[in-house]
């Protein structure tokens, strides 16, 4: 009996220790602690996962905005060919002389006008801002002021003059434009170029008891120099589409009609760029 015991103790030694060795279900209930480290190793590899995600998507949107920046340059640094269209309110000062009296001022009332422009927009290098040049063909019509003149050395005497100014011109024109707040910009501008002027006007003289002595009828025209300088303000809609505004004195040199004739123009304009 003693034997048999002796044999069963150890059958069940040799078994233990052979799983042990073997690595069986008694090494795996010793180190218990083994699974929650990997875990561990994994949620830090998930998490440096993550942040490394985040850093390429950071990357990625500075990408973005570098690709942005220099497309935008490359804009900037483009010449462009554009078409301008444009009206404006327009107005005359000037001196006329008729029916042997002395020269009168016979500014005209608030008109209106046209133009049409094609030119080429060019980027600066070296400077800020953009310059561009273009040829203008231009219109205005105004009808001339009414109100009667009064003459010192006739006692009571005084003239009417009723008609209608009518300029045409063609024009070489500059601009400087200067970027100042996102997309609205400043510029200013300057052109020479010829101006076809065209009068037809009745002038009525009268005397001191109200009734006319005289009068001037018809119409005439000349063709003379030209020139104007303006300012104004740019807007760009899109990289293509541009809108402007602003003023420009029209200087018109004599005529055998008028003298000292100077224009003064409200103009707003539409580019596209091509």
């Amino acid at each position: 009996m003693k034997k048999v015991l002796s044999v069963m103790a150890v059958s069940a030694f040799v078994l233990t220790a052979g799983n042990v060795l073997a690595g069986g279900p008694s090494k795996q209930y010793t180190a218990p602690g083994c699974p929650d480290e990997c875990q561990q190793q994994i949620d830090d590899l998930n998490s440096s996962q993550a942040q490394q995600d985040e850093l390429l998507s950071a990357h990625g949107k500075q990408l973005q905005n570098h690709e942005s920046r220099i497309t935008d340059l490359e804009r900037a640094f483009d010449d462009y060919w554009y078409a301008r269209l444009g009206i404006r309110a327009a107005w005359v000062n000037q001196k006329m002389a008729g029916n042997g009296f002395p020269q009168f001022d016979a500014d005209s009332e608030v008109g209106f006008g046209g133009a049409i422009a094609f030119g080429r927009e060019f980027a600066m290098y070296n400077a800020p801002g953009k310059f561009r040049a273009e040829i203008e063909l231009a219109k205005q019509v105004s009808d001339i002021d009414d109100n009667p003149v009064f003459f010192a050395d006739a006692d009571g005497s005084r003239q009417l003059t009723d008609g209608e100014i009518d300029i045409t011109t063609v024009m070489i024109n500059g601009y400087y434009e200067l970027p100042v707040f996102d997309a609205f910009s400043v510029y200013a501008m300057a052109g020479v170029g010829f101006a076809k002027y065209d009068v037809d006007a009745t002038i009525t003289a009268f005397g001191a008891d109200g009734l006319p002595i005289g009068s001037m009828d018809g119409g005439a025209s000349d063709n003379v120099f030209a020139y104007k300088a303006g300012a104004g303000v740019t807007y760009n809609f899109t990289d293509e589409i541009a809108a402007d505004l602003g003023y420009e004195y029209l200087g018109v040199a004599d005529t055998d009609i008028a003298d000292s004739i100077n224009g003064h123009n409200v103009v707003a304009s539409v580019r596209f760029k091509f």
